[in-house]
């Protein structure tokens, strides 16, 4: 059987879902079946797509240098103007996250990344980096069911009769599948048991928000390193933002983060279960035991890296995409030591 004749299903609800579906059958002409609940244009999705992450390994910069410009011109074809350029600042508080920031700072600046120096604050230290771009996943959202109808993708809104093999292919229904890829954290938890789950990652749980519009700001993005809080701010002023609630504590997170005085009004609030692996860098490839395609732990950079897993997804991948990929396997153990990054909200259990 020829790749091409072989019905991969890509599995999740989420814009890299619907993303990754789409580039698999439109730029790499594979028979795609996408098993997804209907787009919900009100849902709140707090986790901005950005073009650039804390990350710490020279390898993961190489391949953001190398693929983002790209990732945004694909994107672009599908959605006019979808990347929206900003600033973008990372703050640090304990020691160890200063270093890592540090670290950051001088790997942007051997790539020639537009950095800013090192700002001393009261209580540590931060970081502008500017050329950023930030991805309208609404946008995606709303133009995604035509462009998918374009690229003929099987669209399902339902997973009920999926029936997963241990081999990593599945049936549904009369239907022969494949591969099966789980695209997001949702349909990980979904499909795979806690203790397969527990070889590469770890469940953490999130609270996201969104404000109501504001003054845009000078920095309309940013990372706090100790405690994972991310923020975004979108043209039209809205800021959406995502920090870690096992404790309860995440809109306190989320405040000392945006540092606005007065604090903006929250317009609405949600929660959500993520996945992070356990040496704080991405995980894709099949899993250990069930030998189901699993793609987790990317993040903000999700959708400006699809096109690459996609490439990976058909086999089309070479030199240090292929490195990379290979990598981060989610059948190796943790920690893969050589691609192993810096976890934001890892610092003191992500307490503030």
């Amino acid at each position: 059987m020829t790749e091409q004749a072989k019905t991969i299903a890509v599995v999740g609800a989420s814009p890299f879902a619907w993303l990754l579906a789409g580039l698999l059958a439109s730029d790499h002409s594979r028979a795609i079946v996408l098993l997804s609940p209907p787009p919900n244009p009100h849902a709140l999705r707090p986790l901005p797509p950005l073009s650039l992450a804390p990350v710490t390994r020279p390898e993961t910069w190489s391949i953001l240098m190398a693929h983002a410009r790209p990732a945004l011109r694909r994107l672009s074809r599908i959605v006019p103007a979808i990347g929206e350029r900003i600033d973008m600042r990372v703050g640090a508080r304990s020691a160890q996250a200063m270093i890592a920031l540090s670290h950051m700072r001088h790997i942007a600046g051997g790539f020639g990344y537009p950095v800013d120096p090192i700002e001393k604050t009261a209580h540590g230290m931060r970081v502008g980096l500017r050329d950023v771009r930030s991805i309208n996943a609404a946008a995606l959202f709303a133009a995604a069911p035509s462009w998918l109808a374009a690229t003929n993708v099987a669209v399902l809104s339902s997973v009920e009769g999926l029936k997963i093999r241990r081999d990593g292919g599945a049936r549904f229904g009369a239907t022969s599948i494949d591969q099966v890829i789980l695209a997001d954290d949702d349909a990980i938890l979904r499909w795979l048991d806690a203790d397969e789950i527990a070889t590469f990652a770890r469940i953490e749980h999130w609270a996201g928000i969104e404000t109501a519009p504001q003054r845009l700001a000078r920095y309309r993005a940013g990372f706090d390193l100790d405690t994972g809080t991310v923020f975004a701010q979108a043209g039209d002023g809205v800021i959406r933002a995502a920090a870690r609630n096992d404790d309860g504590e995440a809109l306190a997170r989320i405040a000392d983060c945006l540092s606005l005085d007065p604090a903006p009004r929250l317009a609405a609030q949600t929660s959500l279960t993520r996945l992070f692996s356990h040496d704080g860098a991405p995980v894709l490839g099949p899993t250990r035991r069930d030998k189901v395609f699993v793609v987790a732990g990317l993040g903000t950079l999700d959708l400006v890296l699809a096109p690459l897993i996609a490439g990976i997804v058909s086999g089309r991948a070479s030199g240090l995409e292929a490195e990379w990929a290979a990598a981060h396997g989610a059948d190796l153990r943790q920690p893969r030591r050589e691609f192993a990054d810096f976890h934001p909200g890892l610092v003191a259990g992500g307490a503030p």
